[in-house]
């Protein structure tokens, strides 16, 4: 199934399939508040290029990942496939994808966040290289 799935830069047209697949993944774990189309159409201007979507021949969008940078530090935020597409090498394709994008642009460390509610997920990005700093605590507040 790789053979039929492009990754591509993330687009604005994409936000929202984007969002519906963020939504169904995440539930209760993603914020409809903060993370919406207008809000993120800025991120992606100012992060050309760096976020990724996964799509089949025909255009149907299976997965996206939301990447961007500080100047100093990349991040990547809200990776999702579609269930009937996991497992099948996607998100490691759409990290690849992003990570080579960051080195473009000078950026060669980052910070990749996950829901710890995701079964799975710490063992999958751990699997592909990235490491779980247990001193750090992310903060969050909506000003």
């Amino acid at each position: 199934m790789n053979d039929e799935i492009v990754i591509r830069a993330m687009k604005e047209a994409d936000l929202e399939e984007a969002l519906r697949l963020w939504k169904i993944s995440f539930n209760a774990g993603f914020s409809i508040n903060f993370d919406t189309e207008e809000v993120l159409v800025k991120y992606l201007n100012r992060n050309p290029e760096l976020s990724s979507v996964a799509c089949t021949k025909g255009g149907k969008i299976v997965g996206a990942l939301m990447c961007g940078h500080d100047g100093r530090r990349g991040s990547i935020y809200h990776i999702a496939v579609y269930d009937e597409y996991k497992n099948k090498g996607i998100g490691r394709r759409m990290e690849q994808r992003s990570l080579v994008e960051l080195k473009k642009v000078g950026i060669t460390s980052g910070f990749l966040f996950i829901n710890i509610n995701n079964p799975g997920s710490e063992e999958f990005w751990n699997s592909i290289g990235w490491t779980v700093i247990p001193e750090i605590k992310y903060l969050y507040k909506e000003f």
